[in-house]
């Protein structure tokens, strides 16, 4: 079970407190987040304005859109330590972590990560400007191309293999409820699913736990252990953003720029696209930690489309790349269009699609940096490789091998040429 930070020095408790703060964004009342964050340091922390002075200016250059000017900040420093306080000052210096209460939330302007989610509001505007750049050049061969491996390759053991380490245990998932139907390398994973394919991205023991926190049995028996909460992982690796919101090209247009680890990027079968981002936490609070230290970045990922609730939790499902999804749940009404509902929630069916959704892969990079995807070089030439195989294949020089079948039809998508030559191969000519 993962174990509580130590006792830290004030200051480095001062910073990651600022770090878990909302950031300033002018127009969304980001006056009033310098000022919160100016009166934890001088009122909770108890330094002098001079004290106080790195870590706002640290605030200012990361979590403030824009910056405010030398002498603004000066301002408010000046303006916060001539202010009288609830509490005694320095009440934030106890050991440990302090947690404020909700009177004291509601004095100090301290949102909960919810509450800050919760009031963010989708701006399509603001992510077509983001992403206009790259939203036409960005597709399925061009990540391809800058992909560490052809993702039409890899199956979904192929694309594990890549991304753990040996002896690295990861659970599979076809139904989303349940302790996982596969548990990999022990057992391969399935390639195709009614609802599709998950996988936990955080490798876990394998081994059931006691679950305190889960769902009580009938007759008001214990919860029943499992293998995919907190206490079986052993490394908190990822954290997911994925986006149902944003159109597709002008999410992955975003997402190319962004100065993250990305390991990963691949569709959920239907029209969202997952981003696997690396953290490397040993512990669930280390997790937060490094998650609140992209709050910035985060919040703005929101803003554009980003899914409100994909990084709340370290431990949570993302789609397995390279497999078929047959359909979704949807919700079930009545001959006149009414919501049906089942113990007070919505009820729901599940719809099959007319044509399965593929999963599908579309970059992959272990040992990602923080260089964005749009500034990283080619490494292939996908469609002028399989062009040349397929011709190959034509003028009977090469098998039609299940390799070229699979990659001809992962790009046809994306290349008339491929299409057409899939096509002559199919019909034998």
């Amino acid at each position: 079970m993962p174990t509580p930070f130590p006792k830290v020095p004030v200051e480095e408790r001062a910073r990651r407190y600022v770090a878990a703060m909302p950031p300033a964004i002018a127009g969304q009342n980001g006056h009033d987040a310098l000022f919160n964050v100016v009166r934890a340091l001088i009122h909770g922390f108890g330094f002098t304005p001079d004290e106080a002075r790195p870590f706002v200016e640290n605030y200012n250059a990361t979590s403030c859109q824009p910056p405010w000017s030398e002498g603004e900040l000066n301002h408010k420093l000046r303006s916060v330590d001539g202010l009288s306080s609830r509490w005694p000052r320095g009440y934030l210096r106890n050991d440990g972590e302090w947690q404020p209460s909700k009177a004291q939330r509601r004095d100090l302007g301290i949102p909960t990560e919810a509450e800050v989610r919760k009031k963010i509001e989708f701006e399509l505007v603001k992510l077509q400007r983001i992403a206009a750049p790259w939203r036409d050049r960005v597709d399925l061969l061009w990540l391809a191309n800058r992909s560490a491996a052809d993702p039409a390759t890899l199956a979904p053991a192929d694309f594990l293999r890549l991304l753990y380490a040996p002896g690295e245990k990861i659970l599979c998932f076809t139904n989303e409820y349940s302790q996982g139907e596969a548990l990999w390398p022990d057992k391969t994973p399935p390639d195709e699913g009614k609802c599709g394919v998950w996988f936990l991205p955080q490798p876990v023991s394998g081994e059931y736990q006691p679950n305190p926190e889960g769902k009580a049995g009938r007759d008001g028996e214990p919860p029943p252990p499992s293998r995919r909460i907190g206490r079986c992982v052993t490394a908190f690796r990822y954290l997911v953003i994925e986006s149902d919101e944003a159109p597709t090209r002008d999410w992955l247009g975003f997402i190319v720029q962004a100065p993250l680890r990305i390991e990963a990027l691949y569709t959920s079968g239907a029209r969202s696209v997952h981003a696997l981002v690396r953290l490397d936490a040993r512990t669930y609070e280390e997790w937060h930690e490094k998650k609140r230290a992209l709050m910035p970045f985060l919040v703005a990922c929101m803003m554009v489309g980003g899914d409100k609730n994909t990084f709340s939790t370290a431990v949570r499902l993302s789609r397995l790349p390279g497999c078929l999804r047959h359909g979704k749940m949807v919700e079930r009404r009545d001959a006149a269009g009414n919501l049906v509902t089942l113990k007070g929630y919505p009820a729901k069916i599940w719809q099959r699609y007319e044509t399965p959704g593929e999963q599908k892969l579309l970059y992959v990079r272990p040992g990602a940096t923080t260089r964005p995807i749009c500034e990283l070089p080619p490494e292939r030439d996908a469609e002028a490789h399989w062009l040349a195989r397929a011709h190959l294949a034509l003028d009977g020089h090469e098998d039609y091998a299940p390799d070229l079948r699979r990659a001809l039809a992962f790009y046809q998508s994306r290349s008339e040429a491929l299409a057409s030559l899939r096509r002559d191969l199919e019909a034998g000519r």
